[in-house]
């Protein structure tokens, strides 16, 4: 009998009363997408985007720069940035003098991203092997970040 219930296309379920059910693919890969982040008070602390937001300030020197190369205005960045400040409680980026509106990442910014960063990778590493073994085809990582943005 096939199993009813919420399916992509690219999946079917088939149960039979001797067997154990059976994964028929469409496809011989799949993509794990995973939206991780952590709350504190019902409130988020840090999360993929934050982070993001950060990687991209510290690789351009430029929170303007960053927000183009992430698909948002320099408005919203800026207003991410602040809430995300507010939220933890101390600076996550600094200006560089001297030098306009340059941006660097603050000590604290630095090793909370990398933290933050080292346990997602950590997570998604474990979640595509794990989604591998049960649906029994190869799942990849979507690669929003790579272990080399952490050396």
């Amino acid at each position: 009998m096939l199993m009813q219930g919420y399916w992509s296309d690219t999946w079917a379920i088939a149960l039979t009363h001797s067997e154990h059910s059976v994964i028929m693919k469409k496809q011989d890969t799949a993509t794990i997408r995973l939206r991780i982040w952590i709350e504190q008070d019902n409130e988020t602390y840090i999360g993929i985007g934050s982070t993001l937001l950060l990687q991209h300030i510290e690789k351009l020197g430029s929170l303007r720069k960053a927000a183009e190369e992430l698909g948002m205005s320099y408005r919203r960045a800026w207003g991410k940035l602040k809430n995300a400040e507010a939220r933890i409680g101390y600076p996550l980026v600094e200006k560089v003098r001297g030098q306009g509106q340059r941006f660097t990442l603050s000590p604290n910014g630095k090793e909370l991203m990398d933290r933050f960063l080292h346990f997602y990778l950590d997570v998604e590493n474990y979640a595509a092997q794990r989604a591998s073994e049960v649906l029994g085809m190869d799942v990849e990582k979507a690669g929003e970040f790579y272990r080399d943005d952490t050396e």
